[in-house]
Order: C-alpha cells, then structure tokens, then sequence
C-alpha cells in the first residue's frame, strides 16, 4: 500500500452495528464513517451546492441576456462573445494560479473568499451602466468563479462517509443545474418589469446564502488532520456527530497519522514535480489525461447547449419563420417558459444519473449517456414544429447536464487527499478550456444555422463518450476515498 493509496481498512465495527468508540483511538476515516450521514454532513454538501447554484446561475443569466444587450448597446457578435471570454478567461487562469491554495491554506477560507467575490460581482454587474464597465465586472467575477470551484468541491467530497460521497458530491454538482433552472424562472417573472439589470441582482442575491453557511461551517477535518492540526479535526468531527444525533458516540480521540502523510512546512509548498509525482506513485499518469479530455468535452457540451438551445427556441427553429439573432432583441414569455421546463429537466437528470452511478459504476453510466445523448441529438436535424424541438431537448437537457458531474467525480476517484484540491482546481480550469470554446463560439455557430449547433453536440458527445473508453478500470460507486 503506498502512502497515498488511502483505501485505508474501515473496521469490522460498522458492520457488527457497533456506533461507540468511547475512549479509544481511531482513524480519521473511521471516524467520518461512523458519523453517518445528517445536518452536520449535509451542511457542508448544502454550502457547496449553493456555491455552484450561484456558478450555474451567472453562466445562464448572459444566455438569457445577450439579445437586450446587444440592441441596447448596439453589440456585435464579437463582443457578446467578449462578455464570455471576459468571464472565463479570468477563471481559467485563476483556477490555475489559485489550485494549490485550497491545500496550503485550507479549504475554508479560499471557498469563502471565492463565494463572496461572485456574490459582490454579481450585484455590481447589474449597476453597470455601460458595456465597459459589465466587461470590467465580468472579468473580476471569473477570478473568483475560478477560485471557489476546486475547494468547494473538495469540501463536499471530504467529509461524509464513504457510501455517500458520491451522493454529496452530485448533490453538490446538482446546484449548478438548480441555479440554471431557478434563474431561468426568475427571469420569467423579473425580466418584463426589473429589465436585465434587475434580473442580475436578483438571480445573485437569491444564492448568497452560501456564503453565511460556509463561513459557519468548520474547516475540512481531513484537511486539519494531514496538516498536523489533529484537535482541530477532532473537533470539527465531534460537532458534526453532534448534529448528525450521535452525541454519545463522538468520545474518541484521532491516532497520530503516519508521519509521510503529513503535510509539513517541507512539503507544503506542492510544486507541479511534486504533484506529478504523486500520480506517478498512484499509477494515474495515464488516466489523467483521460480524465482531462473527458472534462474539456463534458463541458464544452453542457456550456454549448446551455447557450444555444434557448436562442435556437427564440430564433425560430421548426417554426418556419427563422428571426436572425440581429433582428431579435429580448425572449418572448412563451419561449422563456418552455426554456424553463427545459432547465427544470436537468437537475432531475442529475438525480437519475446519481442512482445509475451508484448501481452500475462510474464508466458504464458516464459512456452510456455519452452514447445516448449523441444519438437524441439525431432527431433534431428533422425538426416538425416547437414541441417537437422541446420534447427531444427535455430528453437531451439532462443528459447534457449528467455529463458535467464527470471530471470532479472521477478526480474525487483517482486523486489523493493531499493534492485533491489542486487537482479539482486543475480539472476544473482544464474543463473549463472547453467552456470557454463553447461560449466563445456560440454565436458565431448560430449565424451559421441551428443544424450546425446540432452536429457540434452529437460530435463532442461522442468524443466523450471515447475518452471514458480509454480510463484504465471500472470504477465502482464504492471506490471513493
């Protein structure tokens, strides 16, 4: 067993239905596992999931935006496409800078800091008064969108037991559909009255809750444990025994870790050699770069159909009466309802998938949905009327979505405690590469007709569905540590 293969052995007490551990030492997984699942652990999956909601819901308010802003200020495609670059160049870059951070300083304190810049960006997005100023605005906010996003998935995935982490962890991914879906309801009602910049504030306000919650919570144990703060972790455990109603249960104390899992002042600095190192030692040098290609295709997808699906709605696709996007300056209520129902599908999508990863393993599901949702997109090159587009997109919708919980949940799989933040902060600026693909050349594919966006989907979903072939072993529901 090497130092970060971590599969350490639960003992047989769980299975024999023995809850105390009055007085004795045990493990810090042992200790996670024995404190069920509850408030305490549910709390943290709740902050995560209210941190992506608040992701989710910036990334669809441009979508829903772009035709106002385009006649209010006059706009070209090219710098509707800029208001995307400006997000997301920012995050990919910060996700970048910023990996390690969540390790070297906690998983707390970055998660916080990057919650509360997108909450502040977000309401100051909707006081813009010109488009240099939104831009500016956009810019700052993808700095913080690329900070929080590794270490609150990380928090959600640390701290309950095994059998449900990958229940947190969708759960936690589930927010970013929730927000899409919440924003797009949000806008049916505000849009008419509050115009865009209302929308704005409203959609970030409504997910700031995040913030109060993280800052409450205690920090990651596993992250106190493994960098010699063993009280901390102890602490931070026994509080969430408390909530999760083991009181009687939570009188332990923490064994010492082995000294080489301790992150020490000499190698708290982890430097690029150091974390290749580490998945050299792990066996996963080869599987990483599946598992990047597998984000960058997940996520071009999901940002793509998430962009151009409702202005394929809006522009009159199947209707016969195609409206350019020059010539359309705001969504019609009709179609903002249908792209509500729409949106509502894809948080559902997720929960389906939660299930089907649990009973079949990572693989099977992640290529199955690859393989079906490039074979749905089929029938939309032969469109009849709008509900037939709306049937085949609610069928497509979750799909879509499923694909985007791939990349954390297989870093979460493969990647060691000590560098799991980095690495969630490096796969999500790797995914995101293919996000900023996505949004940068939406609307360009939309001038060249709704079919060309069709073919991408069915294309990259396929690619997908190939790097997922190519990961070394079936990964069970399980096998998470």
């Amino acid at each position: 067993m090497t130092v970060f293969d971590e599969r350490t052995t639960i003992v047989n007490s769980m299975e024999e239905g023995k809850e105390s551990h009055a007085g004795k030492e045990i493990s810090i997984d042992e200790a996670l596992e024995n404190a069920g699942c509850g408030f305490g652990t549910i709390a943290y999956t709740v902050g995560s999931f209210l941190c992506n909601a608040q992701v989710g819901s910036q990334m669809i308010v441009l979508a829903l935006l772009s035709p106002i802003l385009r006649c209010e200020w006059d706009l070209s495609p090219f710098s509707i496409s800029l208001l995307n670059i400006a997000n997301y160049v920012p995050y990919l870059l910060s996700s970048l800078c910023t990996a390690t951070l969540g390790d070297k300083y906690g998983r707390k304190p970055v998660a916080l800091i990057g919650a509360a810049g997108i909450t502040v960006t977000g309401v100051g997005c909707g006081f813009a008064k010109e488009y240099w100023q939104l831009l500016l605005l956009r810019m700052v906010k993808g700095i913080f969108l690329g900070v929080v996003l590794g270490p609150v998935s990380v928090f959600s995935g640390e701290i309950p037991p095994r059998k449900y982490r990958a229940l947190a962890m969708s759960g936690m991914s589930l927010g970013h559909g929730v927000g899409v879906a919440i924003t797009g309801g949000i806008a049916y009602w505000v849009l008419g009255r509050y115009q865009w910049r209302g929308l704005m504030i409203i959609a970030t306000l409504t997910f700031s809750p995040g913030v109060l919650i993280l800052a409450l919570l205690g920090e990651s144990p596993r992250y106190n444990y493994y960098n010699g703060n063993r009280s901390e972790a102890e602490k931070t455990i026994k509080w969430i025994y408390r909530m999760n109603g083991k009181r009687s249960s939570s009188n332990f104390k923490l064994k010492e870790p082995t000294e080489k899992c301790v992150v020490n002042e000499s190698n708290a600095d982890l430097t690029i050699r150091d974390i290749i190192g580490i998945i050299k030692e792990t066996d996963n040098i080869k599987p990483v770069f599946c598992l990047f290609l597998t984000g960058v295709s997940s996520y071009f997808n999901y940002y793509f159909y998430t962009y151009t699906m409702p202005r394929i709605l809006n522009e009159g696709y199947c209707t016969g009466q195609i409206v350019t996007p020059q010539d359309k300056c705001s969504f019609d209520k009709s179609v903002l309802l249908h792209i509500e129902i729409v949106n509502l599908a894809e948080p559902l999508g997720i929960l389906v998938s939660l299930v089907l990863l649990e009973i079949f393993g990572r693989k099977k599901v992640f290529l199955s949905i690859g393989v079906v949702s490039a074979v749905l997109s089929a029938p939309l090159y032969f469109c009849v009327d709008r509900y037939y587009l709306l049937t085949f997109m609610l069928c497509l919708c979750p799909l879509v979505a499923s694909l985007s919980l791939a990349p954390c949940l297989l870093v979460m799989e493969y990647m060691p405690t000590v560098i799991r933040s980095t690495m969630c902060s490096v796969m999500t600026a790797v995914a995101g590469t293919g996000s900023l693909l996505a949004l940068f050349t939406a609307d360009y594919v939309l001038m060249a007709g709704p079919r060309v966006a069709i073919a991408i989907i069915q294309v990259v979903a396929l690619v997908f569905a190939g790097s997922v072939v190519m990961l070394k072993r079936e990964t069970a529901g399980t096998d998470l540590t």
